[in-house]
């Protein structure tokens, strides 16, 4: 099984990750993504841009103005 933690507060990250380097030794394997740190096509924004604003708590989906920018 695979589980994705998306850490929004790096504050916590340290003691998170600390906490779970101690499960590596019953089988916990720890695998940092880089995939949110890609850089972006216009053309893959414009595919994909209610996808990514989800993915922040800045826009919010129900204010046109924001929306539009």
């Amino acid at each position: 099984m695979k589980i994705i933690i998306n850490v929004l507060n790096e504050e916590i990250l340290d003691n998170l990750l600390w906490l779970l380097k101690h499960f590596e030794k019953d089988g916990i394997e720890i695998i940092k993504s880089e995939e949110d740190k890609k850089e972006w096509s216009d053309e893959y924004i414009e595919k994909n841009w209610k996808e990514i604003g989800m993915k922040t708590n800045s826009v919010d989906f129900n204010d046109d103005e924001k929306l539009y920018e």
